[in-house]
């Protein structure tokens, strides 16, 4: 249940982006340039949304043409840098996960979250490669394409084994086609946002930059959405549902084969570049030197009203836990699928929580942003 659920998890708040809701407060003065454009959306914009897109472009154009390079003459060399090249594609992919709700992503059919639907169901792939027939933008194949489906075609054992798939087993020549198809989807769907950010394509990092203002059609209020229900999504899904926690309340046994990247093993990985990538949002951290991020508009508000938070301040507050995050993160040894029960795991959990209740209820109040994603977790 939980692939649909994830595919149907901003559905009602997607809704509400048409009409026209607006809040009380707004952004400070100060924060314009000589231009008139806010700093803020500009530094988010051009230094950390646009590079990671443009990273994102060419680990994917990499990874599609490593795989047709191995298809055409498969090898253990070529299979072991295949394999490096699927973990700089997902890894990248994590870095843009964050603006998947809003703008070209959130307007892509199919939609861009249909490439990362974990966990993959295996028997679906093996049974498209054994009919050779198959189309991976049907419903029915939505939990068997994207990145999960190439974690299980290229680490669903050892490679000797994996060799053997692609080259002498019966159904090689399918499987090389179904890993193409696989890389080939990906590459277009991601090219497809990407163009539509770049200045040279559709040039919505133009909308963005000068999306000024607090309401829910304005880029504040739209990336906020969108990355606190990406978090919330890392908590549920990467963190949560392998850890027996979720849905909130509930108590099961740990589910080592629900985590994301469950074949390679990469999953402390991705969700360490997931959280990085939200705290550099926050920070304002960008690839090309730091500006300013969301906590210069927390910490502009806290000097305006001399609020504090517990005594203290909740742009501080929100900074520690950032960092505890991702230091539990840290901390849990590979793979996180053999470690579920580590201290660790169950610490990243609560510390994703925390995070997810402080920027959702706590700063979106303060900066006056409406958080109308939905959700089913009570935070």
């Amino acid at each position: 249940m939980k692939r649909f659920i994830l595919l149907g998890f901003s559905i009602a708040g997607a809704a509400l982006v048409l009409m026209n809701f607006s809040c009380s407060k707004s952004k400070k003065d100060d924060n314009t340039t000589t231009s008139g454009t806010d700093s803020v959306l500009v530094n988010i914009g051009n230094n950390i949304i646009l590079p990671a897109y443009q990273s994102m472009q060419a680990a994917v154009n990499v990874l599609d043409s490593t795989i047709i390079d191995f298809n055409a003459n498969p090898s253990a060399a070529k299979l072991s840098n295949l394999q490096t090249q699927f973990k700089i594609a997902y890894n990248a992919w994590q870095s843009t996960s964050e603006y998947n709700y809003f703008g070209p992503a959130g307007d892509q059919q199919p939609a861009v979250t249909g490439l990362n639907i974990f966990p993959t169901t295996d028997s679906l792939i093996d049974a498209n490669i054994a009919s050779g027939n198959f189309n991976l933008n049907s419903f029915a194949n939505t939990a068997a394409k994207g990145f999960p489906a190439l974690d299980y075609l290229l680490f669903n054992g050892d490679n000797t084994t994996l060799l053997t798939a692609f080259t002498t087993d019966s159904k090689a020549a399918n499987r090389k086609q179904y890993i193409a198809a696989v890389s080939a989807d990906i590459k277009a769907e991601m090219v497809t946002i990407i163009n539509k950010w770049l200045p040279s394509g559709g040039n919505y990092v133009n909308t963005f930059v000068n999306g000024k203002g607090t309401s829910v059609s304005s880029s504040l209020g739209l990336l906020m959405n969108s990355f606190i229900e990406d978090l919330d999504i890392a908590k549920n899904y990467r963190l949560g549902l392998p850890l027996g926690k979720f849905p909130v309340g509930s108590s099961f046994p740990v589910a080592p084969n629900e985590v994301e990247a469950f074949y390679s093993g990469y999953s402390s990985q991705l969700l360490l570049t997931q959280i990085k990538t939200i705290q550099g949002i926050y920070l304002g951290t960008a690839f090309n030197g730091n500006g300013k991020g969301l906590d210069y508009y927390l910490t502009q508000s806290e000097q305006k009203t001399g609020a504090n938070y517990h005594g203290g301040m909740l742009s501080d507050t929100i900074k520690a836990h950032f960092d505890l995050a991702i230091a539990k993160i840290q901390a849990i040894p590979s793979p996180m699928s053999s470690n579920l029960t580590n201290t660790n795991a169950n610490d990243a959990f609560n510390e994703c929580q925390r995070l997810v209740t402080l920027l959702k209820t706590d700063m979106a109040s303060d900066l006056g942003v409406l958080i109308f994603y939905g959700d089913n977790d009570g935070d």
